[in-house]
């Protein structure tokens, strides 16, 4: 039966998944509710959502008002691939197009689920030649260039790592930061120069830019509360990676020049 408490709980475990893979890559509220709103649209349901920073609460009931089903699911954590983000969304018009149904969208969403980021390897170098490419736009000097280069590749794999050992979020911040700024003081004391450009590009590949975007764009358009909380989270780890930063720099003294 299309109305069954079976099918409304298939339907409403599937949106929810939808939303939770949309927030964990990266997607704003405004984009998660056009979407999955879309897709039960579609499917001739009407769903209620509420987001925070980490959970869904949705409750899906039939045009008629005779079924509903409520659920909450939490959000496990946050990345950013915004492939996923984009695949989803023209999942969402291909339902409206194609008419699929539930288990094809089930289908769908788990082979979305399964695109792959880029490899370690080349995250890691090109990460670290965008922050060295910044450290020359701040005017350091070539030399500092590839001392920035490899101070950042060994923050990321110190964040890589610590994010797979499940450490929590704010000490992975600070741990990287810390291990990101002690290589630029560690060259500093072995070449006797203050490093400043290096210094000062070494920790941007940690700086919290979508949830800071997103926490903007949520305000913007009435999502208050989503949009203070991503706000908050954006803060803290900018506070975190100020922390590794300080630690780093008392531990060896450095002295501005």
């Amino acid at each position: 039966m299309p109305d069954s408490p079976n099918h409304i709980k298939s339907v409403s475990l599937l949106l929810s998944d939808l939303a939770i893979t949309l927030i964990m890559n990266g997607a704003n509220t405004s984009r998660t509710l056009k979407n999955t709103l879309r897709i039960s649209n579609q499917l001739g349901f009407k769903t209620d959502f509420f987001f925070s920073l980490s959970s869904v609460i949705l409750t899906v009931s039939d045009i008629k008002g005779n079924e509903s089903h409520t659920i909450v699911r939490s959000i496990p954590h946050i990345s950013v691939n915004f492939d996923i983000i984009s695949e989803i969304s023209l999942l969402s018009w291909r339902v409206v197009d194609e008419n699929l149904s539930v288990y094809d969208i089930e289908k769908s969403l788990r082979e979305i689920k399964e695109i792959k980021q880029y490899s370690k390897i080349y995250i890691c170098i090109f990460v670290g030649l965008a922050g060295a490419g910044l450290c020359r736009i701040l005017g350091g000097s070539w030399l500092e260039f590839i001392f920035c280069f490899f101070a950042t590749v060994i923050g990321l794999l110190t964040r890589i790592l610590l994010t797979k050992k499940g450490f929590n979020i704010f000490i992975v911040f600070s741990a990287s930061s810390f291990a990101a700024v002690s290589t630029i003081c560690a060259f500093r004391l072995i070449f006797n120069d203050s490093l400043n450009s290096a210094l000062a590009s070494c920790v941007l590949f940690l700086i919290p830019g979508v949830p800071l975007i997103n926490s903007f764009i949520d305000i913007l358009e009435g999502y208050i509360s989503q949009g203070i909380a991503r706000g908050i989270l954006g803060t803290m780890l900018i506070l975190s990676i100020a922390i590794g930063l300080f630690l780093s720099l008392f531990i060896f003294g450095y002295g501005f020049n």
